[in-house]
């Protein structure tokens, strides 16, 4: 129409309203600094970006990947609890295997971690320095390829690690003979609306609740996505295996010496008269942390226990705050053991956690002596009741404690995970 800009005109106007609302926005240095970035020449721009790469390029380059062997595995690229650099720790103990874990820095997260890595990649890196790692990865540079990698949470591994899919890298992987496979921690795969239906007190009840909806849109999302992968899917706790029946369960992998240590110079659990009982709630709505919190208050209140929450302790200093404790509350709304679990039975605590007895019963079939964890069974409804019986009866809990690092050490080191991963990289890689 006459008077009315073409469109690319239309869009040269909205560029330039954009540019002069963010220039009025900016004061002082901040606005200086912008104009002075805008009246840069192109070629000193274009100078600048080549710096970064090549600073990012070195410094991917410089990351321990491993070199030769008859199998390389990548796992990563999330490190979730630990687990992805604990996984790579125990294959790396498998005759003729390297491995390495690999963490990626979260968009506007400050790159402090809790759980050490081998291979991790800050926000510069991932901006400037992907070419590099996908050929590092995929052996195109001076190193050897990866032979397998183990994809965390359906996330692929050579970029676009935080909205792609481990679809997205299968062409590359296979291309160069790399054998992929996926692994799942909980709630990546678990789907709200099945846990609802077969748990009274599930945290994904709700399905009209934002966080649900959401949830339950994305693990459909890494459902139909399974369908198209032929490879091999782990899970990383047994109830997982009632929402993927053909995965296969790749235990835990727990450094339990750390926690054995620091119990050696605590008093034995439910020694003290007045027990201090722990919550570390890492995950507030899936530890079901508002009825622990009320329970343990309450109780706390009428002197029966100390209640300490954990909040904020670095992994570093776990140990000493588990070992500090009589009985560790884990979750009791869930049903499935988790990392913390493992390291308070480690350190010959109590454990108190909501463990379905499908569950149980898959792990004692795991257990080398049938079994089933030495972890107290608790519901919202029976928490209270149950945690005035351990203190009521603290020999026979006390003496469940005492089995409990044994059992630990049994089911969820190093060796257990190598065990169920040797399968997996010492099968011919994919052609």
């Amino acid at each position: 129409m006459p008077g009315q800009p073409n469109g690319d005109d239309a869009a040269t106007s909205d560029r330039t309203a954009v540019r002069v609302g963010c220039v009025a926005a900016l004061k002082g240095p901040r606005k200086w600094a912008y104009e002075l970035y805008r009246s840069t020449p192109a070629p000193v721009k274009g100078l600048g970006q080549k710096v970064q790469r090549l600073k990012a390029e070195r410094a991917v380059n410089a990351q321990p990947l491993p070199d030769g062997g008859a199998a390389r595995l990548l796992v990563g690229p999330l490190n979730t609890a630990g687990q992805g650099a604990a996984w790579a720790a125990a294959a790396d103990r498998l005759p003729g295997v390297g491995a390495a874990s690999l963490s990626v820095q979260g968009r506007g997260v400050s790159p402090v971690m809790g759980f050490s890595t081998d291979v991790y990649l800050d926000q510069p890196m991932q901006l400037h320095g992907l070419r590099a790692w996908r050929e590092s990865v995929l052996g195109l540079g001076m190193g050897s390829a990866m032979s397998h990698v183990l994809c965390e949470s359906g996330r692929p591994i050579l970029g676009n690690f935080h909205r792609g899919s481990f679809l997205d890298d299968l062409r590359a992987l296979t291309s160069v003979g790399i054998r992929p496979a996926v692994v799942f921690h909980g709630s990546d795969i678990r789907l709200p609306s099945e846990h609802a239906q077969m748990y009274a007190d599930s945290p994904f009840a709700d399905s009209a609740d934002e966080y649900v909806a959401r949830l339950e849109q994305s693990v459909l999302a890494q459902r139909v996505a399974l369908q198209d992968f032929d490879g091999q899917v782990f899970v990383s706790t047994p109830d997982l295996l009632d929402f993927l029946p053909d995965a296969t369960w790749l235990p835990l992998a727990v450094d339990v010496a750390p926690f054995e240590q620091a119990a050696q110079s605590r008093p034995t659990a439910l020694e003290r008269s007045r027990p201090v009982v722990v919550h570390a709630p890492s995950n507030p709505r899936l530890k079901g942390t508002e009825s622990i919190e009320a329970t343990l208050t309450a109780l706390a209140e009428s002197g029966l226990i100390e209640y300490r929450r954990l909040s904020g302790v670095p992994h570093a200093q776990m140990a000493d705050s588990i070992a500090d404790a009589d009985v560790v509350v884990d979750q009791v709304v869930l049903g499935n053991p988790g990392v913390l679990a493992v390291e308070a039975m480690a350190a010959g605590r109590v454990v108190v956690a909501h463990i379905a007895e499908p569950v149980r019963l898959r792990m004692a079939d795991r257990d080398a002596e049938s079994q089933g964890p030495p972890i107290v069974e608790a519901i919202p409804a029976t928490l209270r009741s149950v945690i005035e019986e351990l203190v009521g009866e603290r020999s026979t809990y006390a003496g469940m404690a005492a089995q409990a690092p044994a059992w630990a050490r049994r089911n969820f080191t190093h060796e257990q995970a190598a065990e169920v991963l040797e399968t997996f990289l010492l099968s011919p890689a994919a052609q």
